[in-house]
């Protein structure tokens, strides 16, 4: 189970590890199940039923859920409910800002002009306000300390993985065995060439918008839709939203909003180098 962090390699970890024969994944970008409420109440079965292809069985599950590190009550409800290995991959916070940021763009989520607009707006967005506010944290998601030690402290050492995107990068092959083994899965070698989550702009900011405001929650759209399956409707969206999707080369950040956000994460980076043993020097 992939738990953090957005924007941070999550995706190409979970398409490399779901190549592994013996493993299924789930058809939806994101599976939240454990840190819904309502749907956790409905069980397992739900879970399955609802994200997973009917082909599943009981074959080995990967999943990923890069929300579900910032909510404690998610991850143990991973541990006690599971035998899962948990696994987060970080990114240096600041370029994962400003890859978040885009990445809200394009999903009409957000509708800052700018970058620093986006960074402005954060201070006033309530974290625990559903579903966006988490999404939109772009300083708040990087400070990735409090949540690691978290997840040190309630997830089992053997049933635990904290990687860095470079370690993702440098090494995905000897990544994925590590997790193929700890999981009790035959070695498999993925391919690793293939991008995931390339930059992408929207054809059209209103249309993410306008598309994203009809799939909320008690939309004409999501009433007259109710009763056809989620995978479906997954699948519908997701190619809607390619639709709307160009490649881009985003410009680069700006520089003293670069040296600001070094300076804001220099404590926090301290602290996470110290949780984790490690170097962050590249940070």
């Amino acid at each position: 189970m992939i738990v953090g962090a957005p924007k941070s390699g999550s995706t190409a970890l979970f398409h490399f590890l779901a190549q592994h024969p013996d493993v299924r994944s789930h058809v939806h970008r994101e599976m939240p199940f454990f840190g819904r409420d309502e749907e956790f109440a409905r069980g397992w079965g739900h879970a399955l039923e609802k994200y997973f292809p009917p082909s599943v069985g009981g074959a080995p599950l990967v999943a990923k859920h890069t929300m579900a590190m910032y909510d404690p009550g998610a991850v143990r409800r991973i541990v006690e409910t599971t035998s899962a290995v948990v696994v987060a991959v970080l990114r240096d916070p600041v370029p994962r800002a400003y890859s978040h940021f885009q990445y809200a763009r394009l999903r009409g989520w957000e509708d800052a002009a700018t970058f620093e607009e986006g960074l402005a707006r954060e201070a006033g967005r309530a974290v625990s306000a559903p579903p966006l506010a988490r999404d939109m944290q772009y300083v708040g998601n990087g400070v990735y300390a409090p949540h690691v030690r978290a997840l040190l402290g309630t997830v089992p050492p053997d049933r635990l993985r904290v990687y860095l995107s470079d370690d993702l990068r440098a090494d995905a092959p000897g990544v994925c065995a590590e997790l193929f083994a700890l999981a009790g899965l035959a070695p498999h070698a993925p391919d690793a060439a293939t991008g995931h989550n390339e930059a992408r702009s929207p054809r059209s900011a209103w249309f993410a918008r306008a598309f994203l405001a009809a799939q909320r929650p008690g939309s004409p759209a999501r009433r007259l839709l109710a009763r056809v399956p989620s995978r479906t409707l997954y699948r519908a969206r997701h190619l809607v939203n390619r639709l709307n999707e160009a490649p881009a080369a985003h410009p680069p950040m700006d520089p003293g909003t670069a040296a600001a956000l070094r300076a804001r994460f220099a404590g926090p980076n301290d602290d996470l180098a110290e949780a984790l043993g490690r170097s962050l020097a590249g940070w």
